[in-house]
């Protein structure tokens, strides 16, 4: 990490100070979710008695989440994740699994990050967020050194991946979901955001009794080869969620951590590729968005070359082939079809204060949307 990634949080600032300064988010996730230096303190005293804080940095990265670097007295330090306002204690809970599984299933091959403590327990929840406290692992973040890197280097890290990718992709589980089953299911409101997608609401049931039905995979299955075919049956595997490199850390060249399972579940294996990868030109796009088609067709000669060696490797050593051809199309164009239709990065504004860049945005996915629809047949 370098000084830009962080800012010390002074042990003497208010909250005041802090919200007019520091977490001046108007909205999204993070708005409203923060910590003190005393909050922090706090924390490490319950669920580590005896540890004393001696400095306490932010990490000026994230999106969902706020995330805390603690420096102890006795110069042992931990990371403090706070959860963004969209979600709840069940988000931490499924990380807590998702870490248990990941670790044994990646042995000595990669470290992932010991919970120390959080906030899952509601009777014993510190303070008003929802929380977790673990280990910090070494190394920086890949995507702050991956242009600094040789070819060769490169190469290095891709071998490691796809290993771990391989570990990771062995787990397989006996449902589809994340790991934490509720009764309850909680909806948030959505104050008109999603007016543009509302009108394929009728070709979307149509879509949905289709694929109940069963028809929509035999139809696809017609159009394949027999190989593509026989990929259909795979197994619910382990999926990280977010496989990029912000979450994969390095000393050098060498692999040694992985970060952010919260978003990991049992899932059909190919459905990583949708989720990740994208730093390696390797992730399954939206093929009727046209910002993406056309960032793929950007790729330098260097990065087509770490894809193919990507994909070989993860053929050849560890019989994994990439997702997303013939038959399997139809899953991606599945995938990306519920992303536009109720889209995640759509900040929490009423639809008269979006921006000029929020509105296209919500113009292109609809677009894709209804394009997405006809292909499905709907």
């Amino acid at each position: 990490m370098t000084a830009n990634d962080t800012t010390i949080i002074p042990s003497s600032a208010d909250e005041e100070t802090l919200v007019a300064h520091l977490y001046t988010e108007a909205q999204g996730p993070r708005k409203g979710i923060y910590l003190s230096f005393d909050q922090a303190q706090r924390l490490l005293h319950f669920h580590l008695p005896g540890k004393q804080l001696k400095e306490l940095s932010y990490f000026n990265r994230g999106y969902n989440n706020r995330v805390y670097l603690a420096c102890c007295t006795d110069a042992s330090e931990y990371v403090i994740r706070l959860g963004g306002r969209f979600w709840d204690h069940r988000k931490i809970t499924n990380e807590v699994q998702a870490l248990a599984l990941a670790r044994k299933a990646l042995g000595n091959v990669v470290q992932v990050p010991t919970i120390i403590g959080t906030s899952v327990d509601q009777t014993h929840k510190v303070i008003s967020h929802d929380y977790i406290v673990m280990s910090r692992l070494p190394g920086v973040p890949l995507d702050s050194v991956w242009d600094d890197m040789s070819l060769e280097e490169q190469e290095k890290v891709v071998d490691q991946v796809a290993e771990i990718f391989a570990r990771l992709r062995s787990i397989e589980l006996p449902g589809i979901g994340n790991f934490n089953i509720q009764k309850e299911i909680h909806w948030l409101q959505s104050d008109g955001k999603f007016a543009e997608t509302m009108a394929y609401l009728p070709r979307i049931e149509t879509l949905v009794k289709t694929i109940e039905s069963g028809d929509l995979e035999k139809r696809f299955q017609g159009m394949s080869t027999q190989d593509a075919v026989a990929v259909v049956g795979r197994p619910i595997s382990f999926t990280h969620g977010d496989f990029e490199s912000r979450n994969i850390l390095v000393v050098g060249h060498k692999v040694v951590g992985l970060l952010d399972f919260e978003f990991a579940g049992g899932f059909p294996s190919e459905q990583e590729w949708c989720a990740g990868f994208e730093w390696l030109f390797a992730r399954a796009e939206d093929p009727f968005d046209k910002g993406e088609q056309e960032k793929l067709k950007s790729m330098g000669q260097d990065q087509k070359q770490l894809l193919d060696y990507f994909l070989r490797i993860l053929k050849d050593k560890h019989g994994i082939q990439q997702f997303g051809k013939d038959c399997e199309e139809y899953k991606v164009v599945l995938y990306h079809l519920q992303i536009n239709m109720a889209p995640w990065w759509l900040r929490d504004t009423l639809k008269e204060d979006w921006t000029d860049k929020q509105r296209q945005s919500m113009t292109t996915a609809a677009d894709s949307l209804d394009k997405a629809l006809a292909f499905l047949g709907c």
